[in-house]
């Protein structure tokens, strides 16, 4: 061998380049052997949320107590991250020597390449050390050997705003002694070149040649990209005008749109401050629906026990959403999956799966691919043929993954000494979640749509650890008490300023119309002057009326902004503090066993709840107190075994 390529292919998680779970063989694709996945090198494997404590924990709460105001604090940086679009989470590159025809995996030149490649891991971080590795991995059960390599960038310089040590891969790769050359040379075509460099020494290092292939790649910075893009969108006339032509045409629809936008925002802070109103269905994918359009509709609503809330400027768009809904049919295949995915969070072993589904009405065949049949059908479908996390293996690894998680809220209870303390009355509510779930009491609900329900992808377990993320953070029943009524006493103190305001403006908006058609039409009879002589208005502070009426207005945008914010914070707190006693309380789990009982057996109008459960029906309901005493006592036992 003379010459090996050198492969360096950087991605994003949010575009989905950067897929950690696939790294780690948590699902298996179809492009893997799983006899070798053993074969497969390990170099770091953290959780991300921990890197993230590890890197910025200090930096937050130095930034966090600087801070006055709480709507400016960030309680959770890598959800801020993840919810903002300006930064990624962390990134993935993937490095290759040669490919699937020069370094076949189970070949000498496959074990050459793995050789290349350690070399080059094991040198990644000490090169990098403003890209903090999260997860290495290289992978030796597909075609060719290649190295996963995923990181968060991070600057550590003090900049003006922000934190003084957050995620950026610009600064970060600054900060490393890339500086920008010019457009064609930006940091990261220098890093990026830099780290083909590492490889191409590597190889020469060995007697091998750098074989190029004939791949082209642009970068451009930011700026210079949405010019260019700017520049195709603008039309041909356009094109042919001179550049401070088309300043001035932008600066006449600038001042346009601004006029519009102003009364845009006044529509704004009247739909801000209208009423919430509640919203039940009883049917769930109705339920699901309706959400799912607010979402995409950008209409803000909060969930609450039975349903969710929606302002009441937003009724009339929510009713016509309804009655939009037409519930379709669906597929066998969709309800295999959703069975499946409870199945798997409930039995004790992958052989009771297909027990289980006998009981859900599917008749079994085994042979050598299993196949179920759905009771209202002819055809049996194979459970490899659902996808790739509903494989055997996949399914295996789904169970031990859930037991995994239930030992280590087990082990975090046991570790608890204060029985009676919130820390451990929160494992203990999670625990309850968990079982009460397993023995079919509550609905399963995803947080992410397109991926298998899990532990990890449960929408309530999601709500609860946030809740934790929260207590971690330092927040008590006491500290939200009195939030609260902090909270309060600033919304009264800001709506006591706001009303004289609003009425100044009344004021001096109708002396405006009123004086204004006395001095247009330059009338100047009796009635009009002594009009003008009693509320002092004169040509020359008339003329001022429009400057005044803007300042009042800026003042009242103020403090109306500051009130929402106020009443978001408001209503944030009393969410958290019921969410809160009821852990205290250990009556959280109770309260949703409740919630689903009421949607299931309560008839529903339009959107609007107009039964209560019955007595008898109330009755049904399992109490889960004595379970919930053992807990407490620390004398509970698991339910299911661990395979």
């Amino acid at each position: 061998m003379s010459k090996l390529s050198c492969s360096f292919t950087l991605g994003k998680m949010s575009s989905g380049n950067a897929n950690i779970e696939h790294n780690n063989r948590e699902f298996i694709s179809s492009n893997v052997d799983p006899a070798r996945v053993a074969d497969n090198i390990v170099y770091v494997r953290e959780d991300v949320r921990d890197v993230y404590d590890e890197l910025f924990g200090e930096a937050l709460e130095q930034y966090n107590a600087k801070q006055k105001r709480n709507d400016r604090k960030i309680h959770d940086y890598y959800e801020h991250i993840l919810q903002g679009n300006r930064e990624e989470a962390y990134y993935e590159i993937i490095v290759q020597f040669g490919d699937s025809d020069t370094a076949k995996n189970g070949t000498s030149d496959g074990r050459f390449a793995v050789e290349l490649l350690d070399e080059y891991a094991k040198s990644f971080q000490q090169r990098n050390p403003n890209l903090r590795v999260i997860n290495q991995i290289m992978h030796n059960d597909e075609s060719s050997p290649h190295l996963h390599i995923n990181f968060v960038p991070f600057y550590n310089e003090q900049k003006k705003i922000g934190m003084s040590k957050g995620v950026s891969m610009k600064a970060a790769l600054i900060e490393q002694g890339y500086i920008p050359q010019g457009m064609k040379q930006n940091q990261l075509v220098m890093w990026e070149q830099s780290e083909m460099a590492v490889m191409e020494d590597i190889l020469n290092s060995r007697g091998i040649e750098r074989d190029v292939k004939k791949a082209k790649h642009m970068h451009q910075s930011v700026p210079d990209y949405k010019a260019s893009q700017d520049w195709k969108k603008l039309p041909k006339r356009k094109k042919n005008m001179s550049t401070l032509e088309v300043y001035h045409e932008s600066l006449q629809q600038s001042q346009a749109e601004n006029s519009l936008l102003k009364v845009e925002n006044e529509k704004l802070i009247e739909k801000q401050n209208s009423p919430w109103k509640s919203f039940y269905f009883s049917n769930p994918d109705k339920h699901i629906y309706v959400q799912n359009r607010l979402a995409e509709l950008g209409i803000p609503y909060r969930e609450n026990e039975q349903g969710f809330e929606a302002q009441q400027c937003h009724v009339e768009r929510i009713r016509q959403i309804e009655k939009q809904y037409k519930s379709t049919p669906t597929s066998h295949r969709d309800i295999l999956r959703d069975t499946l995915d409870k199945i798997t969070m409930q039995v004790k072993s992958y052989g009771e799966i297909f027990t289980a589904l006998k009981k859900h009405g599917y008749s079994v065949k085994c042979g050598k691919y299993m196949a179920v049949r759905p009771i209202d059908s002819d055809r049996f479908i194979r459970i490899k043929s659902l996808g790739e996390m509903y494989s055997e293996n996949a399914l295996r690894n789904r169970i031990d993954n859930r037991n995994s998680y239930e030992d280590i809220i087990n082990h975090k209870m046991s570790a608890i000494e204060n029985k009676q303390s919130i820390e451990f009355r929160y494992q203990a509510t999670v625990n309850q979640y968990i079982l009460t779930f397993r023995a079919g009491r509550l609905p399963m609900k995803k947080v992410r749509q397109s991926q298998p329900f899990s532990w990890i992808n449960d929408a309530e377990l999601d709500r609860l650890a946030s809740l934790n993320k929260k207590l971690n953070d330092g927040i008590s029943l006491t500290s939200l008490r009195r939030d609260f009524g902090q909270s309060e006493k600033k919304i009264a103190d800001i709506e006591s300023r706001l009303t004289p305001w609003q009425k100044d403006l009344k004021l001096f908006s109708d002396l405006q119309i009123s004086s204004g058609l006395i001095f247009e039409k330059n009338e100047r009879n009796p009635a009009a002057r002594k009009f003008l002589a009693d509320n002092g208005i004169t040509a020359e502070n008339y003329k001022r009326l429009s400057t005044d009426i803007k300042e009042i207005k800026s003042v009242i945008y103020d403090l109306e902004q500051s009130l929402t914010v106020e009443r978001n914070a408001l209503d944030e707190t009393v969410e958290t503090l019921s969410a809160l006693e009821k852990i205290a309380n250990m009556t959280y789990v109770d309260s949703l066993v409740q919630a689903e009982l009421n949607n299931r057996s309560s008839e529903f109008t339009n959107g609007v709840k107009s039964s209560e459960m019955s007595l008898a029906e109330s009755l049904r309901v399992d109490s889960i107190a004595e379970r919930t005493a053992e807990v407490i006592e620390g004398q509970q036992q698991r339910s299911y075994c661990k395979l």
